[in-house]
């Protein structure tokens, strides 16, 4: 019986790497059918100023190329493949046009990014919105997460009545009409088909500084969440400052970008090694939040009021604002200049918060939120509890938040909390099941840390099914436990495995034996190092144990070890260093050998 694998078809060019030259050029060296999302922002022709590329081409000459980058897109995207376009008024419906009848994109969605701080016009209104095109390969083949809760909203009967009759799962974005939203509290939300994020201004924090086009992380967000899974490969032709790649790294997805200057590759690739998965994406994710309103804003004095109106006067009129009348109760002018009354709406975040810690106190059992985790009753526990508050969502999002309520200092402490403890010699039966389960899980749901396995049900099921094919009998507790007990141990150990390197590199694995010659009963009750290796002599997992007699014999009685290993060696005695060091040892061998089936601790850096 052979360990599963995920079968994944290779893009042919590098994933985790933007690669500098022409887009269409890469793009051809990228193997047809094998990319989930492309999403582009590339020039829209007005001039604007880059390092390298001219901005200003005729007409025909840049429509005939953006057809023949589209037509790359097309040809490797799979056939459940989506496509979105970030492009200005000027080409967006002869983009559209040329995307649908002359390459064969079916067209999803038109939506309208309206974003504050446009550029100031004086002979014009104000730009402040980009065009968004969604389009998919096949009309009845593609990746559209309708229900992932960060892309549905609270619909008005939860967000206002918090009534619990209201679908607990929200509901998908609808049309409207928007002026200014953040002063339209009532007339605009996130549930409409004009997405507002604030454009990246060079004084937000957000801001990368080297390139001017910069899409805020949070927009990219919805896009890479609704149109891809974890895993999923998304490919960006304009990769600029990298923010597409950014936000699908953070996601869990795997990216391929393509950038034509060589100073904004390097400046987005720092960017991107500076990041990890599951990192927050920047900015906020309420969009109402990334302006302040009218009401709220600062105030100019009288005299700078008075000097603002005169110069902003259409009819040249020299009367002074302060005698001119005032403006009608809810016109545009008076919008700021009156008292707002004061509003009904509940602060949701606050509503949520307090709903989702009462869910967790009601069914914790005395436990941390750790061990509400790694247990499955105690999880079935909350999230009918979560139900019963009539919170939006799903089992994922509200264990996620609570491991961000307790990671930002949010989440008050009620009362003793139980504590765990696990001896040694029980986690010897059980512990390298779970350490494989771990790994195994994570390779298959696109590199999941151990807090992403923990919170998303499918994945936990997934390690619990794992780790019982390699020691049964157990618990999903149990090995949950385990794990949870390496993670925490790990940072001590990349340290110790980092810091006694020079005195680790002497020793190694010297002699394999063959796996179906071996005599377990030998070795009971020594302690050892041992490496497992398969039928091609690849590097299986590495385990330390305290009676590696023991741990062999229960190895050779598991068909998933047994029928694809090959070779064992082994470290004993003298070849070990002293037992206090061995855990590092054993860490500074998993980072030379790389096997299979083991978490490198050292390479996640002590935080996986």
């Amino acid at each position: 019986m052979s360990v599963e694998t995920e079968i994944v078809p290779s893009p042919t060019l590098e994933t985790g790497r933007i690669h500098q030259g022409d887009c269409i050029e890469w793009m051809r060296q990228i193997e047809a059918g094998t990319i989930d999302l492309v999403f582009a922002d590339p020039p829209f022709n007005i001039g604007y100023e880059y390092d390298e590329y001219h901005d200003h081409h005729e007409d025909e000459a840049y429509l005939t190329w953006s057809k023949h980058w589209m037509e790359e897109v097309h040809r490797v995207l799979k056939p459940g493949g989506t496509f979105w376009l970030a492009i200005g008024d000027e080409y967006a419906a002869e983009l559209k046009v040329d995307a649908e009848h002359k390459i064969g994109f079916t067209t999803r969605s038109w939506v309208v990014w309206y974003y504050t701080f446009g550029v100031n016009c004086t002979r014009k209104f104000s730009r402040s919105h980009a065009h968004l095109l969604h389009f998919v390969k096949d009309e009845n083949n593609f990746t559209f997460n309708a229900e992932d809760p960060q892309v549905r909203v609270p619909s008005a009967r939860a967000l206002v009545y918090a009534d619990k009759r209201a679908n607990p799962a929200g509901r998908l974005p609808d049309d409207t009409w928007v002026l200014r939203p953040q002063d339209l509290t009532d007339g605009f939300q996130p549930t409409d088909d004009t997405w507002y994020y604030a454009r990246v201004a060079g004084t937000f924090k957000e801001r990368q500084g080297f390139h001017g086009c910069q899409m805020p992380e949070q927009l990219l967000g919805r896009i890479v969440r609704v149109s891809s899974n974890p895993g999923d490969i998304v490919l960006d032709p304009f990769a600029g400052s990298g923010t597409t790649l950014a936000v699908a790294k953070k996601l869990g997805r795997r990216w391929i970008g393509c950038e034509l200057s060589e100073e904004y590759v390097r400046a987005a690739m720092e960017r991107l090694n500076s990041i990890n998965e599951n990192d927050s994406l920047d900015g906020p994710a309420d969009p109402l939040a990334s302006a302040p309103s009218t009401a709220n804003g600062r105030r100019l004095d009288a005299e700078s009021t008075t000097e603002f109106a005169l110069n902003a006067s259409s009819d040249n009129s020299r009367e002074p604002a302060a005698r001119r009348p005032a403006p009608a109760t809810g016109s545009v002018a008076a919008i700021g200049s009156e008292k707002n009354a004061p509003s009904t709406k509940r602060d949701v975040r606050s509503v949520i918060r307090e709903a989702l810690v009462e869910a967790f106190y009601t069914s914790h059992d005395g436990y941390s939120i750790d061990g509400l985790l790694v247990q499955p009753q105690l999880q079935s526990a909350f999230h009918n509890a979560c139900l019963e508050a009539g919170l939006i969502g799903g089992p994922t999002d509200w264990n996620r938040e609570l491991l961000r309520l307790r990671k930002t200092g949010g989440f008050p402490k009620r009362g003793e909390i139980k504590k765990v403890h696990v001896s040694d010699g029980e986690l010897e039966a059980y512990s390298f099941a779970a350490e494989i389960a771990w790994r195994l899980t994570s390779d298959k749901f696109g590199h999941s840390s151990l807090d992403e396995i923990f919170c998303d049900p499918q994945k936990a099921t997934f390690f619990d099914r794992t780790a019982k094919r390699f020691a049964p009998r157990f618990e999903p507790s149990q090995y949950r436990w385990a794990a949870l007990r390496l993670r925490k141990a790990s940072r001590d150990l990349v340290d110790e495995a980092k810091r006694y390197h020079f005195m680790f590199t002497k020793r190694d694995f010297m002699r394999f034996q063959l796996w179906n010659r071996f005599n377990p009963s030998r070795y009971v009750g020594q302690p050892a190092l041992y490496l497992l290796r398969g039928v091609a002599k690849e590097p299986l997992f590495i385990g330390r144990a305290l009676d590696l007699g023991q741990r062999l014999e229960m190895h050779a009685d598991c068909r998933a070890i047994a029928d694809v290993v090959e070779h064992v060696a082994l470290l004993t005695g003298d070849e070990l260093p002293g037992e206090e060091y061995q855990d590092a040892f054993k860490e500074d061998l998993v980072r030379r050998y790389a096997p299979k089936w083991n978490v490198n601790l050292v390479g996640l850096g002590g935080t996986p």
